[in-house]
């Protein structure tokens, strides 16, 4: 009970003070907040947009007969244009250019079929390989033969079994206690 009491007498204390700041400040902070969330606000939407487009015009490019989408950009903008064969038929998002300017220099060759599984990159437009960290991840590979690593949890090819005499390791080559 008494902590209840020191409680309500400090609220009473500091209430006036509480009060006056809430008056003068509360407007300024109220303005501050609106102002930072409005940006915020439409990085989202504008990002949740862009997502969906994509999701749109391969949903449009389902319901036509031999569907396809292609992605091209019109004034720094992404646009997915919905073939029905090899003739354009709508364009996600929406936008006043031509089909014939916003194919114009577009490889159609791209043209991705909503239900196909996603292409590998074009010859010559390969990624280069994922470096990891030294010491983190899989070790870099060993040519075979002698001056490769050894395994010896294989079992040999005469029909015999042999003991494992290698204990698994984590990743950071530590053996595990059991």
């Amino acid at each position: 009970m008494a902590g209840k009491a020191k409680a309500v007498g400090t609220a009473l204390k500091y209430a006036p003070i509480v009060y006056t700041a809430a008056q003068k400040y509360g407007p300024v902070v109220w303005e501050q907040l609106k102002n930072q969330r409005e940006p915020a606000e439409k990085y989202v939407q504008a990002k949740v947009a862009k997502g969906n487009q994509r999701k749109k015009a391969l949903a449009h490019a389902g319901t036509l007969v031999d569907g396809a989408v292609l992605q091209v950009f019109h004034d720094s903008t992404a646009h997915w244009v919905v073939f029905s064969g090899d003739e354009p038929v709508g364009v996600h998002p929406p936008t006043q250019a031509s089909y014939q300017e916003l194919l114009d220099r577009a490889d159609l060759s791209l043209k991705v079929r909503p239900h196909e599984p996603h292409r590998a990159r074009p010859f010559g437009t390969t990624r280069a390989p994922f470096r990891s960290r030294p010491g983190h991840g899989t070790p870099p590979p060993q040519a075979p033969g002698p001056t490769g690593p050894s395994d010896s949890r294989t079992e040999p090819t005469d029909g015999t079994t042999r003991a494992v005499t290698e204990l698994p390791t984590d990743r950071r080559g530590q053996r595990p206690t059991a």
